[in-house]
Parts: C-alpha cells; structure tokens; sequence
C-alpha cells in the first residue's frame, strides 16, 4: 500500500496531462508511417505509461525527500531520460519512406512536453508519499 496510492495518483497525473496534451494541443503525427491514431494499440500505451510512472515512483521513492518540489524535480528527470531517449533514439534508429519518421523538432517538443508531464507527475507521487509519511507518523 505504500507505494500503491503514489503510483495510482502518479497514472492518474500523468494520463490526464498527457491525454489533454495529445488530443487537444499537440496535432497527431501526419507520417505514413506513424500508425493511424484509430488502429493504435491502447494497451501498449498503456503499459508504456505505467512504466515511465512506475519509474518515477522509484525514483521520487528513492530520493526520499517526499515533497511536491522534490517529486516534480525527480518526475522531471524520468521524463527527460525515458522520454528524451525514446525520441532520440527512434529518430536516430528509424527511417521511413527515405526519411525521418517525424521531424526532429517534434521529436523535441514530445520531449519537452514528457519532461513537464512528469514533474507534475512527480509532484502529485511527492505528495502522496509524504501523506503516506505523515499517516504512519501519527
């Protein structure tokens, strides 16, 4: 139970930032090789952000230092690494139709993005760590 009520609001942050993001602000890659938004495999995505936020609970979890400051810098740095990796590398690895499979400048703005996601991410897993701390305190 300890680390469930962070992980579960740390989903929660980060799927509805995320989604708010995605369907109405940033428009969905317009590549052919990206696949059609429709025919996405939602529980690939799924897991996916269940393990960036799984990553983010340890490290928040690890840092110790349970606050909404501490959480969003350590939410911020899962977001950098797992999200700024995931971008440079496909955009590095992959290729589609003689070029990129999105731009570059995409690449950087989703990278931005994941890194602001998940310092409000960390913030909500900080806080909820350190409700938990204060409850078995008392």
């Amino acid at each position: 139970m300890k680390h469930l009520f962070p992980f579960l609001g740390g989903l929660v942050t980060f799927m509805v930032v995320s989604t708010i993001f995605y369907m109405g602000i940033m428009p969905y890659p317009t590549s052919s090789c990206v696949v059609p938004e429709d025919q996405m495999n939602m529980g690939a995505m799924l897991l996916g952000n269940v393990l960036v936020v799984s990553l983010a609970v340890y490290l928040v979890n690890l840092g110790r230092g349970f606050s909404a400051a501490n959480g969003a810098r350590h939410g911020a740095v899962a977001g950098l690494t797992a999200n700024g990796f995931l971008n440079i590398f496909v955009y590095a690895f992959f290729t589609c139709d003689g070029g990129h499979i999105f731009p570059l400048e995409e690449a950087i703005i989703d990278v931005v993005a994941n890194v602001v996601f998940m310092a409000a991410t960390g913030a909500v897993i900080g806080i909820l760590y350190k409700r938990n701390a204060a409850k078995s305190a008392a």
